[in-house]
This record gives C-alpha cells, sequence and structure tokens, in this order.
C-alpha cells in the first residue's frame, strides 16, 4: 500500500514536469530547425512551368471526356545556403493567382487565333450544313400574308 502512494505521486510529479517543459521543449527545437535551415540567396522565382492538379478519384480512363475540376498549379524555385557552405535548390508546386492564370488563358488564346484554331461564330453558321427541310404537301404549306400598310393621318 505504502509503496503504490509512492508510485501514484512519482507518476503525479513526473506528469506536471512533462506539462511544464512541454513550451520550453517546443520552442528549443523550432529554434533548432530554423537554425539549420540556412540562408536564403534567391528567394521563390516561379520557373514557367504549369501544371493541372485534380482530385484522383474524377480521374480515370473512362473519365476522360467528363468535365472535371481542374487546379492551375505554379513551379516556383528558390536558392538556400546551408550552413556548410553549400547551395541548394528548392522547387515547390502552389496553386496560381488568378493574374497568373489571366496570363496562361490570354496566351492560350492567343495561339488559337494565331493558328486558325479558334472558330467565330459567323464561321461556324457558314460551315455548318443547311438544315434539312421535309418535303411539305399542298396542305401543310404556310403562306405568308402581307398586311396593308397602316395609314397616317
Amino acid at each position: 500500500m505504502f509503496e503504490a502512494l509512492w508510485l501514484v505521486l512519482f507518476l503525479a510529479a513526473l506528469a506536471i514536469t512533462g506539462i511544464l517543459a512541454y513550451p520550453y521543449v517546443a520552442r528549443l527545437a523550432q529554434s533548432q530547425k530554423t537554425r539549420h535551415q540556412g540562408v536564403v540567396k534567391h528567394d521563390w522565382l516561379p520557373t514557367g512551368r504549369i501544371d493541372f492538379a485534380t482530385r484522383s478519384n474524377e480521374v480515370g480512363d473512362r473519365n476522360k471526356e467528363r468535365p472535371a475540376e481542374f487546379k492551375l498549379l505554379v513551379e516556383e524555385r528558390r536558392i538556400v545556403e546551408s550552413t556548410a557552405g553549400n547551395e541548394n535548390l528548392e522547387i515547390q508546386w502552389r496553386l496560381a493567382t488568378l493574374s497568373e492564370a489571366k496570363t496562361v488563358v490570354t496566351q492560350y488564346h492567343k495561339y488559337l487565333s494565331e493558328n486558325s484554331l479558334i472558330k467565330s461564330t459567323a464561321d461556324l453558321s457558314v460551315s455548318s450544313p443547311p438544315p434539312k427541310t421535309a418535303k411539305s404537301t399542298p396542305s401543310t404549306q404556310l403562306h405568308s400574308v402581307k398586311s396593308p400598310p397602316l395609314a397616317t393621318a
């Protein structure tokens, strides 16, 4: 009975010590992580590479022609000098901003128009075949009736 009481008191003291020491240990670990990260020589710069991402369950051979939600990703890189003096290249993909997405769309439309791949509505109406008309019989023909011009006073 006496040993069980000492064991409970020891475990309680250990738990209180762990709770009080946690903020200090977490702060120390965070400072160690940032200290060994190195010095940023060139901050994040876009590389010009783009990609599209979607949910993995929306893609597949049977879903190729179905509309899905895609997100435009852009690649960035930066150079970080380590504490040993080595230059490390870091690459990351992030979601595109609205201005970057507009630039991509503008370039895409420019490419389509330069290569005559965009069809305007006038081109579509000229290239589409005339609508098929059924042979009409005299009973189904419509007659247009002109109304007399209105008299003005």
